[in-house]
């Protein structure tokens, strides 16, 4: 049992990880699709934020956060939208 319970605090953990890497991932493209003049790179990179927003909204979900994980991660997924939104990129 205490087996169990410990394959399932680092699933925690690194699903946890996972998410935070895949948030700041989408802040990368948001940024990427600021510093560019090509309309059709920019496109790219804001669907992939968005493809990143709409996985970590999905999968946050489904793990257990602790309140400053959850805190962090309701915070980026805010400031990822916001700033998609500025780019006037659709969801």
């Amino acid at each position: 049992m205490d087996e169990l319970l410990a394959s399932r605090e680092q699933m925690n953990r690194v699903s946890t990880e996972f998410l935070k890497l895949d948030l700041e991932t989408a802040l990368t493209f948001v940024k990427i699709a600021r510093q560019t003049n090509d309309h059709l790179q920019r496109e790219r990179n804001c669907r992939a934020a968005w493809k990143a927003y709409d996985t970590v909204a999905k999968l946050a979900k489904k793990v257990d956060l602790n309140t400053e994980n959850g805190r962090a991660m309701r915070l980026g997924l805010a400031r990822l939208r916001a700033e998609l939104e500025e780019l006037g990129e659709p969801s």
